[in-house]
């Protein structure tokens, strides 16, 4: 998949309308055929398309050093410094009906994205992708990465299932902390994001 540009920008200047839907942050896990390394790699892909950006982190050089069994990415999206708005802004273009141009529109709060996968049989890998909004920025947006990432999660859904390699999938809207890569304990005690 080539890479382009966002039309709504990529990283730190990604922007949203807040006129957009509203709810909660979502990820989804697959059983595919597949490598794990591969569907690390496809999945960062279609993030990445929608404007995400990888971490420069060594994430997955700290999960290779602790002997962990996940492939894994972690990509971001948002600016805290961005997505906080002043009261005269909110009051005045929050509210109109109309759509703003793109240069109005809301800097999207910081969003994280974890792609992690293992291999669980021969032949057969788990792909998990799971977002994790932050506390810093605008919490009354956290949302606002949410249809980007749920393009993402179709488009990845849609190639597994044209391969013909999708065993199960299922959507996400919470995730134990069971030890993967994705979970609330790694992702704050291995990336610190709060």
């Amino acid at each position: 998949m080539a890479r382009t540009a966002h039309r709504d920008g990529s990283g730190r200047r990604a922007r949203t309308s807040r006129l957009g839907r509203r709810g909660t942050l979502r990820g989804a896990r697959w059983i595919v055929r597949s490598d794990a390394s591969r569907l690390v790699s496809i999945a960062t892909e279609f993030l990445e398309a929608e404007g995400f950006e990888r971490r420069a982190d060594g994430f997955a050089d700290t999960l290779d050093s602790q002997g962990s069994e996940w492939s894994a990415a972690a990509l971001e999206i948002g600016d805290e410094e961005g997505s906080r708005r002043g009261i005269w802004r909110s009051l005045f273009l929050d509210d109109l009906p109309i759509p703003l141009p793109r240069a109005l529109h809301h800097v999207i709060p910081p969003t994280l994205v974890i792609v992690a996968s293992r291999h669980v049989a021969k032949g057969v890998a788990e792909l998990l992708v799971f977002p994790h909004a932050s506390r810093r920025g605008d919490s009354d947006y956290s949302w606002a990465a949410g249809p980007r990432i749920a393009r993402a999660l179709e488009g990845i859904t849609a190639a597994a299932g044209a391969e013909g390699a999708m065993l199960s999938h299922e959507s996400l809207r919470s995730l134990p902390d069971d030890g993967s890569p994705a979970s609330q304990a790694v992702v704050r005690d291995v990336l610190g994001w709060r």
